[in-house]
Order: structure tokens, then sequence, then C-alpha cells
């Protein structure tokens, strides 16, 4: 039996096509509790777990956020839920669930109820390369029984001669520090200056 030491208080460059090192990054959130959900400007979602920690700038008000934070940043998301069937985000490439055969929900409906049960823990964090996409989706299940798969935006906008966005797919903020995934099949972890505060990306300020 092999027992691996992760040190989140080193840095890890992009990396292409490493999936093992990927997964091993993303357990960190394995075992953390969900609190809530949020539709921040752009319609990013994100996905805030573990001990809720009160607003850091009093322009946030009373919006605290998660010890966790999951942002899905440019990508294409689905989650199924027990309490809420199925929710699709635009986006969504022909073959899968599509968007427009739904009723659309309000940004206030969703966070106020996105499916998934308040302390429901993560069980599992799947990532994927999408081979068409060339990049990485990322699949999360909870102990409620409910789901969230989320897709590598194609890089369909840009030119053959253009470079891919800076955009990142999607994003974990932890306390030790930023996992980012894409664009393409790379991705990189930065550790946090101080580790008992999560880094400032994605900013809980973005939330409106």
């Amino acid at each position: 039996m092999t027992i691996n030491l992760l040190d989140l208080r080193q840095g890890r460059e992009a990396a292409p096509d490493n999936l093992p090192g990927l997964q091993a990054y993303l357990a960190q959130l394995i075992g953390e509790p969900f609190r809530f959900a949020r539709v921040s400007y752009g319609d990013e979602l994100t996905l805030h777990f573990g001990d809720v920690r009160p607003a850091r700038s009093p322009r946030l008000g009373k919006r605290p956020y998660g010890a966790y934070i999951l942002g899905v940043r440019a990508s294409p998301w689905v989650l199924k839920g027990g309490v809420v069937p199925l929710v699709v985000s635009p986006g969504i490439e022909p073959g899968s669930p599509p968007s427009s055969a739904g009723t659309p929900v309000r940004k206030e409906e969703f966070e106020a109820n996105p499916g998934i049960q308040a302390d429901s823990r993560v069980l599992s964090l799947s990532p994927f390369l999408s081979k068409p996409v060339n990049g990485y989706g990322l699949e999360i299940r909870l102990s409620d029984g409910s789901s969230l798969l989320v897709l590598p935006s194609p890089p369909d906008a840009l030119d053959e001669d253009e470079a891919l966005p800076e955009l990142a797919d999607w994003e974990l903020v932890s306390p030790g520090g930023l996992l980012s995934a894409g664009p393409g099949p790379i991705w990189a972890f930065q550790p946090s200056a101080a580790t008992d505060s999560p880094t400032p990306h994605p900013d809980p300020a973005r939330d409106g």
C-alpha cells in the first residue's frame, strides 16, 4: 500500500494531461458539507462548502462564504438533485440535456433552492478529460444523491491562429490556495499567502 503526502504549501505549475495529480488536489474537498449556492455576475455558478465564514468586506454586507468555493467560470453545467430534478446551464452542447427544453429559473429561485440538501457531504470528485473539447470536466457526487457535472467550454469562438483565453473552465478556492483547471488539458495550484484564508479568486465580492 502506497500513501502519498500532498503539501498544499507548494505550488504546481500548469500540468498537461495529468488526471491523477488533479484528482489528488481535489481530494481536499471530500467530506466537506455543502452550504449554499450563488450565481454571480456573468451567470457564474459558485458552490460553497465547509465552514461558513463572514464577509471580508463591509461592502459585502452580511453575505458569508464557504471555506471552499467551487466556481464553474466559463463552463456549462448540469445539476441533478433530489428537490430540483435537473438544472441545466446555458451552453450545453447537442447530445446533452438541452437547456431550451425546460423552464427558465431566476437566479434568486436557484439560490433559494439549488436542489442540494444543506450539509450534504461531498462523497467523490471525478475529473475527466473531454476529448472533443480537449479540456477537463468534473463530476461531483454528494451524500444526498445529488450530483454536479461540469463540462469544459469548447473554444469554438476562436480562430485557429488564436490562443485559448486565460479564463479557467472551473476553479476551487480553498484555505490552502487556488486550484484551476483549463482552458485546455492543463491545471495548476497556487497556494495562499495565508493558509487560514482562501485566495480572493473567485472573489465573493463578485456575487451579486
